[in-house]
């Protein structure tokens, strides 16, 4: 999987009012369980920027861990995030060339994560929740950079 290693990222939050609250982190994505997973840690902001005092909305320390299930024919994913209380479960699948992730979070909410533009230096990743009309609304957007 093209996403394995650690990546710099750049964080883009929309907020209500549409502007973007943007920061820096790091993600790094590792093979597991002797390689029947794939677990990744997400901090931000960065570990060397300092985390204290930041309200949650700013301040991301998540995991995920995805495992293959071969009678689905796709992963499932299991996402926490301790800061926020957030535990989100979805399914993953690839959707052409992006890997399409759709489940839920904590709340119950209906949520839709996509990577895109996959390469082995950059990736895009969207986070969208459904609104009460079940359209999509865009949360946050990454890009990634692969770390050298």
């Amino acid at each position: 999987m093209p996403l394995a290693g650690s990546w710099d990222i750049e964080v883009h939050d929309l907020e209500g009012d549409g502007a973007r609250r943007v920061s820096q982190g790091e993600w790094h994505f590792a093979w597991v369980l002797e390689g029947r997973a794939m677990q990744d840690v997400l901090v931000v902001p960065r570990r060397a920027d300092g985390r204290n005092n930041l309200p949650a909305k700013s301040n991301r320390c998540a995991t995920a861990l995805r495992l293959f299930d071969p009678a689905e024919g796709n992963w499932r994913v299991f996402a926490f995030n301790p800061v926020a209380g957030g535990c989100d479960l979805m399914r993953a699948q690839m959707d052409g060339k992006n890997l399409l992730q759709i489940g839920a979070n904590a709340q119950g909410r209906a949520l839709r994560q996509t990577f895109t533009d996959i390469t082995g230096e950059a990736f895009a990743f969207r986070h969208e929740i459904a609104d009460a009309d079940g359209e999509w609304q865009l949360q946050a957007e990454y890009f990634a950079r692969r770390r050298e």
